[in-house]
Formats: C-alpha cells, sequence, structure tokens
C-alpha cells in the first residue's frame, strides 16, 4: 500500500503529540507544535490544491510575516487568545485526519 504524504503525516502527528500531551497553556503547546508544522512544505500538497489552501491557512494563523516563521510564530502564539489557539490545533487536528 502506497503512503500519502509520508513527511506531513508524519509531523502532523507530532504537531498533534505536542498539543494534546501537555498540561502547558494552549499557547505553549501550539508553540511546541510549530516546529513540526513547519517541516512540512506546502509543496507536498501540490497535486491536491484543497489540501494546500488548508495547509496555507493554518501557516497563516500561526505566522502572517515569511521572512522568519519560526520567530514570528512563537511570538503569534504567545499573545495569542485560548480560542484562537484551540482554533488553530482543531485545524492541525484535522488536517492530520485528512492526509492520514
Amino acid at each position: 500500500m502506497d503512503v500519502r504524504y509520508p513527511v506531513a503525516r508524519r509531523q502532523l502527528f507530532e504537531a498533534v503529540k505536542a498539543l494534546s500531551t501537555s498540561a502547558d497553556s494552549i499557547q505553549t503547546r501550539l508553540i511546541d507544535a510549530t516546529d513540526s508544522l513547519l517541516a512540512v512544505t506546502i509543496d507536498e500538497f501540490s497535486n491536491d490544491p484543497e489540501l494546500t489552501i488548508k495547509f496555507a491557512r493554518i501557516l497563516d494563523l500561526i505566522a502572517v510575516d515569511r521572512d522568519d516563521v519560526a520567530a514570528i510564530a512563537v511570538e503569534t502564539a504567545a499573545y495569542m487568545s485560548d480560542a484562537d489557539a484551540c482554533l488553530i490545533a482543531a485545524l492541525v487536528c484535522d488536517f492530520l485526519y485528512e492526509v492520514a
């Protein structure tokens, strides 16, 4: 059986683990998940425009500035409301479901 998006699946799974296995604030868990999310490239979904758009939305929500995405993502998450951080966490979980 051919596995679709193996790198994305592995990294998204790690992001979901970071989001779900800590007692830290949702913002801190989102920061921890960012490294795994940023290891996925949007090019991996080039054959599926719908997945490309959904992943781009997640990236836009965690870091709108493309210069230093990792640093911006940490800063953005640190000042995010619980509701906004939970929305992104839910999008990450939904996205993992779609690529798995």
